[in-house]
């Protein structure tokens, strides 16, 4: 069994204004995605989970025309399930979804560029099938090989500069054999010092090596 994680990141022309406008607006992040649902007359049923000025959230959602209902829980940070009119695109993929042998994993988390970042996981030839699935959308892959299930949990630990520094070390061959980037060409690309990218690894590793080590 394989994994892909893959980042979308969607044509804006072609997905709904809704999702243009909590984008842009400055007062609210979205985090994950919880769940996406294609129902029956055709609507999507969406769990995200959403910090910043949910009653701002509320407003957006309450002007969006695609949206059909909506509840949001929490004030700074919480959860919003709504009932949304997709686009032809966006329908058109969770049917695609829904008919291919790969596991796409929940949640799905969104990125500070816009993207939507998700690990798809089935046999190498199901995997295979990905990219027609995103025919339409650019997509990015940022990482694939054995799947481990559970092994996400090893780096839920790690702060977001831990992880950062994890990110870029691996994308520029510092874990390569020979290395292909040494702590100073990470601590470049990273804005800080080469020790302090050393110390971030370290405290990675051993975060990590302790979830696989009896």
């Amino acid at each position: 069994m394989r994994y892909m994680e893959v980042t979308m990141y969607p044509d804006w022309e072609t997905f709904p204004s809704l999702k243009k406008r909590l984008f842009r607006d400055p007062d609210i992040r979205r985090r994950k995605l919880h769940a996406l649902k294609l129902l029956d007359d055709g609507t999507v049923a969406v769990l995200a989970e959403v910090d910043g000025d949910l009653d701002r959230y509320r407003e957006i959602l309450r002007e969006a025309p695609e949206v059909r209902r909506f509840a949001v829980s929490g004030d700074e940070s919480g959860y919003c399930y709504s009932q949304i009119e997709p686009t032809p695109t966006s329908k058109a993929l969770l049917q695609r979804r829904d008919e291919e042998e790969f596991i796409v994993e929940m949640p799905m988390t969104f990125t500070e560029d816009g993207g939507l970042q998700m690990t798809i996981v089935g046999s190498e030839s199901d995997l295979a099938a990905v990219p027609d699935m995103f025919d339409e959308i650019d997509v990015e892959l940022d990482s694939t090989g054995p799947y481990y299930p559970g092994a996400g949990d090893a780096f839920s630990g790690l702060t977001d500069r831990q992880k950062e520094a994890l990110t870029t070390a691996v994308r520029r061959g510092y874990y390569e054999t020979p290395r292909e980037a040494t702590l100073d060409d990470l601590g470049e690309a990273l804005g800080v010092d080469p020790g302090t990218v050393g110390r971030h690894l370290r405290a990675v590793e051993s975060t990590v090596f302790a979830e696989f080590v009896p």
